[in-house]
């Protein structure tokens, strides 16, 4: 582990010794687990710098990079970032994994690593469909409930750090890490007066209950009693190294802060997780290292930290795993495989999250689901969309997936790619803009697609290699309807979109260079998301292409992993103060 800085130091002087500050972060706009949230969208409501006027004029531009050391295995490398901002941090932070088993916390502000950690874990050999290593990013918890349909869609005013506030353990999307607050009382936040999540423990062990010491707030599962002042908890990040091994890592050491749990099977290879009440869930795929296909949860409160599983014993899961919006019900897709038994296969399934014994599930056999579920909603529905690998979008009633038959979706869409074209992520995003009142006036759903699309007007010049669709969810009398509205411009090999305060970032992440070829670097775009006016690009700035999902927001910036291992920070200038 690296010697860490003085920055670092003092920051953990500050903690241990029970001192707290306002947060000196950019901004409350915090990405605590892949997607962003739990309903997996990619969408920060709100951020105090970007937005569709400010990414209209000059200032947006790279602001630092940071060179990681890691050895590439198969097509991964870095993994997509998580950042915390709580004021149990002197410093703004993001935790990034990389394929050979290292963690590494990066100083968001100036992108100094803090520390990097390599766990001591086997790393079998990689193979074009099973890389082996590090294959998911780690995450913090989250709220297993959406925020409110009124609340944080409109643009958060400006100021910066100074207009930072405390958090409680369980925010809504867009609305921070887990923090203690000053002295008594519960910490501030929607996660603090809200009831826990599904299978969430009541009381002092509890995601909800009160903590011990001064500090009287949510605690933290896995964290320990630091005791003294008025904090009482120390942050901690959640990560699992190749041989499946659960570390429970404090932000301010990189030391593990519990004895490391069994929790993945060794080398398999697993979805990118999240953390939600006192639970934490992964999934696996392609069958890597013989281990079946399935979903995982481990109790993070538990002392033995038990853990339970669904086998799918068809397909592998796609994706990640994404929870309604209340977070009562866990969604999986499953893709294409044999069946045995009551296994699925290119279907969606809803479980309890506390057992994740099967409730209910959605199948049509000639759909091959190529991406996970993204979860919003629609009045009083949870709706739940996912992709075809012809294109079509299905969205489904997330109380009844499939109706009487398990296989009538609320609507599938005409397919949106053309002949040899595909989806290009695992994953959908979507985000949406406010109306009159409390509601929502519009939705879109954001698609990556590779190859040229079917059916969508290329409004942004001729699409070869792929491009990001924007589609309008309507909905009259029951009856639903997906119209593209913009594609963005040609990208190659698009990543799942990122929508910031009503900004569209679309990222290019390049292709390496082929035998008698040559490559093309990563590019990120911004769009204006409702009409997909084009508002910036990176240009030339990175010069390879990026990681596999080593891609995300936070705190007025938007970072991108490339293949040599460096991190790239776009945002406005903004020096720390």
């Amino acid at each position: 582990m690296r010697a860490p800085n003085i920055v670092s130091v003092f920051a953990l002087l500050l903690i241990t010794g029970g001192v707290t500050f306002a947060q000196v972060g950019r901004g409350w706009s915090d990405w605590p687990t892949p997607y962003a949230d739990a309903q997996r969208t990619s969408w920060l409501r709100t951020d105090p710098k970007i937005s569709v006027e400010s990414m209209s004029k000059a200032g947006f531009e790279l602001q630092w990079t940071a060179k990681l050391d890691n050895q590439r295995r198969g097509p991964r490398g870095l993994t997509q970032g998580v950042t915390a901002s709580g004021v149990t941090l002197f410093v703004p932070a993001s935790l990034i994994a990389d394929s050979s088993n290292t963690l590494h916390l990066l100083d968001n502000d100036t992108g100094y690593v803090i520390w990097s950690r390599t766990f001591d874990a086997s790393l079998p050999a990689a193979t074009a469909a099973c890389a082996g290593g590090v294959t998911a990013a780690p995450t913090f918890i989250v709220s297993g409930a959406a925020a409110p349909a009124s609340e944080g869609v409109t643009a958060a005013p400006a100021g910066g750090r100074g207009n930072q506030g405390f958090r409680s353990l369980l925010g809504e999307p867009g609305q921070g890490i887990p923090v203690e607050p000053r002295g008594g009382g519960p910490g501030r936040g929607a996660g603090a007066a809200a009831a826990p999540a599904a299978g969430a423990r009541q009381g002092g062990a509890g995601a909800g209950g009160a903590g011990q010491g001064r500090a009287q707030g949510p605690r933290i599962p896995g964290a320990p009693n630091v005791g003294g002042g008025g904090l009482g908890r120390a942050i901690v990040g959640y990560t699992v190294a190749s041989d499946g091994q659960l570390h429970v890592v404090g932000l301010q050491s990189g030391k593990d802060l519990q004895k490391p749990a069994a929790f993945l099977p060794a080398n398999s290879q697993w979805s990118n997780p999240v953390a939600v009440g006192t639970m934490l869930y992964a999934a696996t795929s392609g069958n890597c290292a013989g281990v079946p296909n399935g979903i995982y949860a481990i109790d993070l409160d538990a002392p033995d930290k038990p853990v339970v599983s669904y086998r799918t014993d068809g397909g592998g899961v796609v994706g990640s795993v994404a929870f309604s919006s209340d977070g009562t019900t866990l969604f999986a897709a499953i893709g294409p495989g044999a069946v045995s038994g009551e296994g699925k296969a290119n279907a969606i399934v809803a479980l309890d999250p506390r057992t994740l014994q099967l409730r209910d599930w959605f199948t049509q056999p000639a759909a091959e689901l190529v991406t996970g579920p993204t979860v919003f909603r629609h009045g009083s529905k949870d709706v739940v969309a996912v992709a075809a690998n012809d294109g079509r979008i299905f969205l489904l009633d997330g109380a009844s997936l499939g109706g009487a038959s398990h296989a009538t979706p609320l609507l599938a869409s005409r397919p949106l790619v053309g002949s040899g074209g595909s989806i290009s992520s695992e994953a959908l995003s979507t985000w949406a803009r406010p109306g009159g009142g409390s509601g929502l006036d519009a939705r879109w759903i954001l698609v990556p697609i590779a190859g040229r699309p079917s059916g969508a007007r290329a409004t942004n010049g001729a699409i070869r290699d792929g491009a990001v669709v924007a589609l309008r969810v309507t909905e009259t009398k029951g009856s639903w309807s997906l119209e593209p509205q913009w594609t963005s411009s040609n990208l190659v090999a698009a990543a799942t979109p990122i929508t910031v305060n009503g900004v569209v970032f679309a990222l290019a992440t390049g292709r390496p260079a082929a035998a008698g070829g040559s490559g093309s670097p990563a590019v990120l775009h911004a769009y204006d998301g409702v009409s997909g006016k084009p508002l910036w690009n990176s240009g030339s700035v990175m010069t390879t292409f990026a990681s596999p999902g080593s891609y995300w927001s936070a705190l007025s910036q938007v970072y991108v992993g490339t293949d040599d291992g460096t991190v790239h920070a776009f945002g406005f200038l903004d020096e720390r103060r």
